[in-house]
């Protein structure tokens, strides 16, 4: 492609570092695809994408994906178009390193605990990486530079206690996750080009048009890049497949599910479901979901480990 148009704001040297630049984007979703595009359109000599999962007829709406890549993998889909290398895996603690041909990490994922894995894996080998969020209408951008800004880990300590919305529950309109995408590939130019980013959070709302930055401080006591106690790279989802042929999947700390307002959340979907003091059961098309209240979840129906990740990051956004 002609980058001509570059040379005036970022000269040819500076289009050639991007040439010779590896980034890697973990999640090849809404926010994924959207960011692999613009890394595309910039010149980035590499990008490296890592996703479990296959097109889905409502990925379309807010995805770089049409009709005809519906029922293929996501990365087999970006190899085709933009000449990707893709790895259909799940990104944890076991497949961390095939981040390290990276020169950069953005985020493209959908919960919490895979960005804790990234932030102890970028923060123990000193590799900068960009936290994205999507969520109904807005949107959150953070810049995390080993040493210099706060990381994740400063922003948020810990998993959280209960779960988290998720945009299968609490909707995204699909306009926000080009636009939070093209945020965090104009901050990784930066990074790649040597210009310095502040330790802060950017927050858009798509509906009121605010535009805000948020100093984000780094923790003296942060458990990884102050202690260097990378526990998310030991810790991880645990799947096993019970007698009865269902999959049993247990977050990576014990949450506390409320059931009134997971309920709600399904009520809003149009889901029928049953509650019980110890867990509440639902059908979501051809599976029998059961939550329990420390976030245990059993899937019944699903054939395949990526099918159990996929309906646990749904409903409890971890």
């Amino acid at each position: 492609m002609d980058f001509s148009r570059h040379f005036p704001i970022i000269g040819i040297e500076g289009q050639r570092k991007l040439s010779e630049s590896k980034v890697a984007v973990v999640g090849a979703g809404a926010l994924g695809s959207w960011e692999v595009y613009f890394l595309h359109k910039l010149g980035i000599g590499e990008i490296i994408v890592i996703d479990r999962d296959f097109v889905d007829e409502s990925d379309l709406p807010r995805t770089i994906y049409t009709k005809e890549d519906i029922g293929k993998p996501k990365v087999d889909v970006l190899k085709e178009k933009f000449g990707v290398k893709g790895y259909f895996e799940d990104l944890n603690p076991s497949t961390v390193a095939l981040l390290d041909e990276a020169n950069l990490i953005i985020d493209g994922t959908d919960n919490i605990y895979t960005r804790q894995v990234i932030n102890d894996y970028a923060v123990k080998n000193g590799k900068p990486w960009i936290y994205v969020g999507v969520l109904s209408t807005y949107g959150n951008i953070m810049p995390i530079i080993p040493g210099k800004t706060a990381c994740f880990r400063c922003f948020m300590p810990k998993l959280p206690s209960r779960p988290m919305p998720t945009c299968a529950i609490a909707g995204i309109m699909s306009y926000v996750p080009p636009l939070a995408a093209s945020i965090a590939v104009s901050i990784a130019a930066k990074i790649l080009l040597g210009e310095e980013v502040k330790s802060e959070l950017i927050f858009f709302d798509t509906k009121t048009l605010d535009f805000e930055k948020v100093e984000v401080p780094r923790r003296e006591d942060c458990p990884a890049c102050v202690r260097r106690e990378f526990t998310f790279l030991e810790k991880r989802i645990k799947i096993e497949r019970l007698c009865d042929g269902s999959i049993q999947v247990t977050p990576p700390e014990r949450m506390d599910v409320n059931f009134e307002e997971l309920g709600k959340q399904l009520e809003k979907l149009g889901i029928e479901y049953l509650k019980t003091p110890q867990f509440i059961q639902f059908e979501d098309e051809d599976y029998e979901i059961l939550i329990f209240k420390g976030g245990r979840m059993v899937i019944r129906g699903a054939e395949e480990e990526r099918e159990a990740k996929n309906l646990f990051a749904r409903y409890l956004g971890g």
